[in-house]
């Protein structure tokens, strides 16, 4: 972490016997001895977000959580996020239009949940105009060959990225906008051989404008500063020339990826996975196939990024 950033916690928490361990030197930490199922406290909250401002994700590890559990858990750390295309395709936990199923499990002819998120580089919902400000990622079923837990999810310090920009790129980017766009977003991975669910309606499209970001954004809470485009959702930056754009972007995109800004999640069942999605971006591991992989996704909604 950068030397300006807080502290490392390994100390005792405030919250009875739950401990905070750092798991990678840009960003990812552990929570354990906490249980959310057992009631969620003022002082568990305040440890969960004081964990994710300091290190941009966040495991609480060996929970078993009901949906109603996950989604109250979640209305503690901000609004819960509703999907209007979540809903429309199915992805939803059945009673809970606010929850998604990430799955690649077909049961009567139909996927249960999202089959292909996470396909790129991204940060939930900086297509919208107010982006997620956190996502929670609750594993049912894990993959697994030989012993060895599969589909792992790789995690990007968007903070630590701009920290480490060249001075010659960043003042490159600063004062400038991007156009992010789910209808690019969903095009691109058609492109890529990605897609797999529905295309978009005319409604969805109608429903999903594209929008405009700082490049580089604030965060809402900490005031750090971060890059704030995505190889997912980000179609061109606002002004340039689509080859200009094409190339920043690139290089920009090269410079997130970097391993020192990485941390890669090796899931667990019972591992709910949190991230601040304002200082952070993701990838998912695709490479188990038709072995069954079952999670419960819950998103806060952010402020306007500025």
């Amino acid at each position: 972490m950068s030397a300006h950033s807080a502290t490392i916690l390994t100390r005792p928490s405030a919250e009875g016997g739950a401990r905070v361990r750092a798991l990678a030197p840009a960003l990812g930490a552990e929570i354990t001895g906490l249980d959310l199922a057992a009631g969620v406290t003022p002082e568990a909250v305040a440890l969960v977000l004081e964990s994710l401002h300091r290190y941009g994700v966040v495991v609480v590890r060996d929970q078993h959580l009901t949906p109603e559990e996950q989604l109250g858990f979640m209305g503690r750390l901000g609004p819960v996020k509703t999907s209007s295309y979540s809903r429309a395709n199915a992805f939803c936990v059945p009673g809970y239009p606010d929850m998604m199923v990430i799955s690649n499990i077909v049961e009567n002819g139909r996927n249960i949940g999202l089959m292909d998120a996470g396909a790129m580089w991204h940060a939930d919902g900086t297509h919208m105009a107010r982006p997620d400000m956190y996502t929670a990622l609750y594993a049912l079923e894990v993959p697994q060959r030989d012993g060895k837990p599969l589909g792992d999810t790789l995690f990007a310090s968007t903070a630590e990225a701009y920290d480490a920009l060249p001075d010659a790129l960043r003042e490159r980017v600063t004062g400038r906008r991007a156009v992010h766009s789910f209808a690019h977003h969903i095009e691109k991975k058609r492109r890529l051989g990605d897609l797999r669910r529905p295309p978009l309606t005319e409604a969805q499209k109608a429903e999903l404008p594209d929008v405009e970001h700082p490049v580089v954004a604030r965060h809402p809470v900490t005031g750090r500063r971060t890059l704030f485009v995505t190889e997912g959702h980000t179609a061109r930056i606002a002004g340039l020339a689509p080859e200009e754009s094409d190339a920043l972007l690139e290089e920009l995109w090269a410079h997130i990826r970097r391993p020192e800004f990485i941390y890669r999640h090796s899931w667990r069942v019972g591992d709910l996975l949190i991230w601040d999605n304002r200082a952070t971006q993701h990838l998912a591991i695709f490479d188990y196939g038709e072995l069954r992989r079952r999670m419960h996704r819950v998103e806060t909604i952010g402020p306007v990024p500025e």
